[in-house]
């Protein structure tokens, strides 16, 4: 379902599109977003969600009177992010498709990812459904930039990640991925609470590099933007405040990570008890502070990707440690 409409500039919108997922709380999660553009008379897809929620996608951008796809634009290739794309390519042929050029393999040949996330996340790769391959011919030149587009090579949450800039004839919209962590805002998810409320998560999958995920960000600081779209899940205006307080939040993890395995004395990984490390770290995160707010199905969803984000940073932590 459409979440929102925001015009940019005149002749230039960005819309949100929420995809839920058939799981308890997968609801204001997966954040795909459709730029129309009068100016360059075309469309642009940032991220097309999982296989198993394709249709309803392609449904939305029908309902949205989108007749014709230009370009689609991947931050990345994990299966909640590209897992429709043949889908949306079935749809949409002559759309043309902008990604990382070590994760397009992974398209023209899906086989390696969905094995790797069946044995990583096996319900979760079962609940996104499997990918199909795609055509190498539908795919934009690495060498040939889209115009009015910069894609900025974002690692961290994945090697291959990417973010893009979408320019507008006053400014920029930034579409961040996951480079930027992940943002939940809490109007969307309780009645009656403030717009300016939100939460930060890092996201940090196993295997996460502190500082090339900080070098990330500060390279994302280093363009002027209006706007910064989330795909996990929202948007901000505050784009310079926002960035500065992922990179913060990441080292106050490093820091409080650091001050864990010291207090216990750890100093490997099958140590430390999970449940224990994260509930250590929310109590001292104040952008997690609202974290009991949320419904309990959103909730339970969090708590199971902030398991993840901190078993890629408990790794990152003990491998810095070990130089």
């Amino acid at each position: 379902m459409k979440i929102l409409d925001l015009e940019i500039t005149p002749g230039i919108s960005v819309s949100l599109v929420d995809l839920p997922l058939d799981m308890d709380g997968y609801h204001d999660f997966f954040g795909i977003w459709l730029v129309r553009d009068e100016w360059r008379k075309r469309n642009t897809l940032v991220d097309v969600g999982p296989t198993s929620t394709a249709s309803i996608l392609i449904e939305e951008l029908y309902e949205l009177g989108v007749k014709k796809l230009d370009y689609i634009l991947l931050t990345h290739i994990h299966l909640d992010h590209s897992g429709g794309l043949a889908e949306l390519l079935r749809a949409f042929p002559s759309a043309r498709v902008s990604v990382h050029p070590k994760g397009k393999p992974h398209l023209l040949n899906p086989e390696r990812l969905w094995e790797s996330s069946l044995q990583v996340i096996p319900e979760m790769a079962l609940a996104y459904g499997e990918p199909s391959p795609v055509d190498d011919d539908c795919f934009v030149p690495e060498e040939t930039p889209v115009p009015g587009i910069t894609a900025v090579d974002t690692p961290g949450h994945a090697p291959h990640h990417r973010s893009f800039f979408y320019g507008t004839p006053e400014d920029r919209v930034l579409f961040a991925g996951e480079a930027a962590s992940t943002f939940t805002r809490l109007d969307h998810l309780v009645p009656g609470e403030d717009e300016g409320r939100y939460m930060l998560r890092p996201a940090s999958p196993p295997r996460f590099y502190i500082e090339t995920a900080l070098h990330s960000i500060e390279k994302l600081k280093g363009i002027d933007a209006s706007l910064l779209c989330y795909a996990h899940f929202g948007y901000t205006k505050q784009v310079r405040k926002m960035l500065n307080e992922a990179g913060d939040q990441i080292r106050l993890w490093r820091k409080l990570f650091g001050e864990f395995l010291d207090t216990k004395g750890y100093t490997h990984e099958t140590q430390v008890g999970m449940d224990e490390l994260l509930g250590f770290v929310i109590e001292r995160d104040p952008w997690l502070a609202d974290f009991s707010l949320l419904p309990p199905d959103v909730g339970s969803r969090e708590m199971g990707f902030m398991l993840s984000s901190a078993a890629g940073f408990l790794g990152a932590v003990l491998e810095e440690r070990k130089v």
